[in-house]
């Protein structure tokens, strides 16, 4: 066994320098070949393209010495003076299944040629060979190959660990987002909930994702006022559920400063001093966040509702023994201007009245376009006399499987049973 090292230059030509390129990283070869003339002249053309050279001239002895870490090809003669030269190439594919294997073969053993690329060779020359061009074509196709097999290989492990770091990464924010879930649902009130005069207060909330940008709460103030609100925050996702959470958190904050909805008298300064306070956050925080708001307070004793709206979309409607129809009002949307010309309203409730009002949301429920969509909705609302479960039957809330988004239906009715 002889190893030959050759540090001569390729020639110029720009097959010869593709090839170099390609064996680029290769420096080792084990050539099997008993005929000396082919020998040498397929060990010039190697040499040339930068390979080290191992040369054997039978099968025992290049089984014994083949290194599936040292070589990077092998060339065996197909007719070698102790074994065929396939079953070489079945020991080589043996112990390296990824080691490309070129075969030298006569004119007259095409058959076994053909079985010796059944086997796995990568390629085979015919002796005579006419000329190194010959041998430097066919080792440039076999290492591009090899080159385009290791990259691939290369590109798919690398693929696979990146599908396994998403993987975990989308399990990581599964788990946060149900955590989130499971946060935004504590942070929302009981539903039904009953309070004194016969005021019921009930909603149903379905977000788009894991996480809402709606929001709605309520509460007793004193023993005569019922506050309460439904916000819709632009987008879907995270972001629009931690503003939500903002909101309730800055009117509660508001709440220990002073408190509200505690006199007539100032009911409608506590209302337009939430849409203000919430307003100024949205646009102090620099989120790029919008908010459209209902807020309202139910004046059991006196019978009447005080509220507000702030780009509200659909209107709050109110059912009467007369039907329904949407209130009256208007304000721009919160955390886009400095000045929204909000203003508080009055309405006097009937003895027995319900009040729905829905986030933008439900309306994507509906087909047509918006007018068509708020009059279809208000026929919903009147055939279900604003009760919950009817309407979010009618809309199909509790049985569809997605949103386009978040869908909020905030309800409040009292002595509805002399209806």
């Amino acid at each position: 066994m002889n190893t030959i090292s050759d540090t001569a230059k390729a020639p110029s030509s720009d097959d010869t320098a593709g090839a170099s390129k390609s064996a680029g990283g290769r420096h080792s070869l084990l050539l099997i070949e008993s005929d000396q003339p082919c020998r040498e002249q397929v060990q010039k053309a190697l040499t040339k393209l930068g390979y080290t050279v191992t040369l054997v001239d039978n099968g025992v002895e290049a089984i014994g010495c083949f290194d599936p870490a040292g070589h990077d090809l092998v060339v065996t003669d197909l007719h070698l003076p102790d074994m065929g030269g396939l079953e070489v190439l079945r020991k080589v594919k043996a112990m390296c299944e990824e080691t490309p294997v070129v075969v030298l073969a006569s004119n007259s053993e095409v058959s076994d040629v053909v079985q010796a690329l059944r086997l796995g060779a990568s390629d085979y020359l015919l002796k005579p060979v006419a000329d190194e061009d010959v041998i430097t074509h066919a080792i440039t196709r076999v290492t591009e190959a090899q080159d385009l097999a290791r990259e691939n290989r290369a590109y798919r492990e690398q693929l696979e660990a990146r599908n396994q770091e998403l993987h975990e990464h989308i399990e990581l924010l599964q788990r946060d987002h149900e955590a989130g879930r499971q946060l935004q649902q504590h942070l929302l009130p009981r539903s039904p909930y009953h309070y004194p005069a016969g005021i019921e207060a009930a909603y149903r909330l379905q977000p788009s994702l894991y996480l809402s940008g709606d929001f709605i709460d309520y509460g007793l103030f004193g023993e005569r006022f019922v506050g309460f609100y439904l916000v819709d925050v632009s987008g879907h996702g995270v972001s629009s559920a931690l503003v939500t959470a903002l909101i309730k958190h800055s009117i509660m904050h508001l709440l220990r400063e002073r408190p509200l909805f505690s006199q007539l008298n100032t009911i409608d300064k506590d209302l337009t001093d939430i849409l203000e306070m919430i307003n100024a956050e949205l646009i102090g925080t620099s989120l790029d966040k919008h908010a459209s708001m209902f807020v309202g307070v139910v004046d059991s004793r006196a019978r009447q509702l005080h509220y507000a709206v702030a780009g509200q979309v659909p209107m709050p409607a109110l059912v009467t023994s007369e039907g329904a129809h949407w209130l009256a009002g208007k304000g721009r949307p919160l955390g886009l201007f400095h000045r929204g010309g909000w203003e508080v309203r009055h309405c006097t409730l009937p003895s027995s009245w319900r009040l729905v009002t829905c986030s933008d949301g439900v309306l994507e429920l509906l087909d047509g376009d918006l007018l068509q969509k708020e009059a279809q909705l208000l026929q919903m609302i009147d055939r279900s006399r604003g009760d919950l479960d009817s309407l979010c039957a009618a809309l199909k809330v509790d049985t569809a499987e997605s949103f386009p988004d978040d869908i909020t239906i905030l309800t409040l009715r009292q002595d509805l049973a002399a209806d």
